[in-house]
């Protein structure tokens, strides 16, 4: 029960790597506020959660919507009494199917679309809210999830890794002005995750040397970043792409 005492509030966890975050979380002993757009599919997660034992609510989240994201995290604290971790994890869920084109194709509204949904609404209010809620509890633990398409070059994709390439930037300043609440700050750099039945892998994600990703992975080093048992790290970028990011030869033979 390594998260056991712990309030923990995971951003797009209805489905996929948040949910599974969520799940995990519980099943250490966290207790857990589920987050999504999509009602019904949250208050599965829900269930699931309360049927196996875990304690966990569920609150409609627009990451596109401030008052939104103060409000769930706010809510999140009274329900609870407390929040020790945020896991910013949503962002947008149409960037592959209506945005992956050249740059100078993308209009203006689709640009700050992503970047608002991935860096201003994911990240930016949610630490801003979230960040006196960690203080007042003494401290805490911010997991930001992040993708390896912010560190190599993937045709079409500008807007999203630019704004996972912020997420990273803003990791080292979160946890520089977390370290004197107590507040550690890591990003978790995520490759290529088959996340629902209907994900077949096909696409983006050649080039891993061991496998494609599930959710899973994922959940097991958030689950780490959120417990004490990393309390000496902050301020890293966790890589878990199955050594996407480190493989030049998908380049070269690409």
């Amino acid at each position: 029960m390594r998260l056991e005492g712990k309030v923990a509030f995971v951003s797009g966890s209805t489905r996929g790597i948040g949910r599974t975050i969520a799940e995990m979380f519980a099943a250490e002993g966290a207790k857990v506020t589920v987050t999504g757009r999509t009602v019904d599919r949250g208050e599965k997660v829900v269930r699931g959660i309360t049927e196996a034992g875990g304690d966990a609510i569920f609150l409609p989240l627009d990451i596109n919507d401030e008052d939104s994201v103060h409000g769930a995290i706010d809510a999140t604290a009274e329900h609870f009494g407390k929040l020790d971790v945020l896991v910013n994890n949503a962002a947008p869920t149409d960037v592959v199917s209506t945005t992956v084109k050249p740059l100078p194709e993308y209009t203006t509204d689709e640009w700050e679309r992503i970047m608002r949904g991935t860096v201003t609404g994911n990240v930016f209010w949610a630490c801003k809210y979230g960040i006196p809620h960690l203080i007042a509890a003494g401290g805490g633990s911010i997991v930001n999830i992040s993708s390896a398409q912010a560190v190599i070059g993937l045709t079409g994709f500008s807007a999203y890794g630019a704004a996972k390439g912020a997420i990273n930037a803003l990791t080292p300043i979160l946890a520089c002005e977390g370290a004197p609440h107590g507040i550690r700050a890591n990003t978790i750099v995520v490759g290529r995750v088959i996340s629902h039945k209907a994900d077949t892998g096909v696409g983006v994600g050649g080039g891993h040397l061991t496998r494609l990703g599930i959710p899973a992975d994922i959940g097991h080093i958030a689950t780490w970043l959120a417990s004490d048992e990393s309390g000496f790290i902050t301020g890293s970028l966790v890589t878990a792409d199955g050594g996407f990011t480190v493989n030049g030869d998908a380049i070269m033979n690409g």
